[in-house]
């Protein structure tokens, strides 16, 4: 009879301890699913000296920076890259298709994949005419 209440026991605590992991687990799984926000992307503007002058030395360059919009930055890249892909398709007389391009089928920004689509049509509808 206490060999029973002892399994009884000790199948319980087991249950318990399983429960208790699998209660811990579900709450890590919520903490892993967070997105992780990058801060803007910070470009610095140096104003051009022709001149350069040894003797000076005070500061070469103004202190002050600008913020640049990294989605402004990503269109901006993907229309370039679509301009250019899309001359080049034209000039070699391949059909307009972007999706044979790495830099489109790889990009995992769907602001850079709208502008490569556009800058694209744009440059193959240029040279072909």
């Amino acid at each position: 009879m206490r060999i029973n209440l002892i399994r009884k026991l000790m199948l319980g605590t087991i249950a318990a301890v399983t429960l208790m992991i699998g209660i811990g687990s579900a709450t890590s799984a919520e903490a892993q699913a967070r997105v992780v926000r990058r801060p803007p992307r910070v470009v610095f503007y140096r104003p051009y000296r022709p001149f350069y002058n040894p003797f000076y030395w005070g500061p070469t360059w103004n202190r002050t920076y600008t913020v640049v919009d990294p989605i402004a930055a990503q269109r901006e890249d993907g229309y370039r890259d679509g301009m250019d892909k899309g001359k080049d398709d034209a000039k070699d007389g391949l059909g307009g298709n972007p999706e044979r391009h790495k830099k489109f089928n790889k990009s995992k920004s769907l602001a850079y994949r709208e502008a490569f689509l556009q800058g694209y049509a744009e440059g193959f509808n240029r040279e072909v005419g």
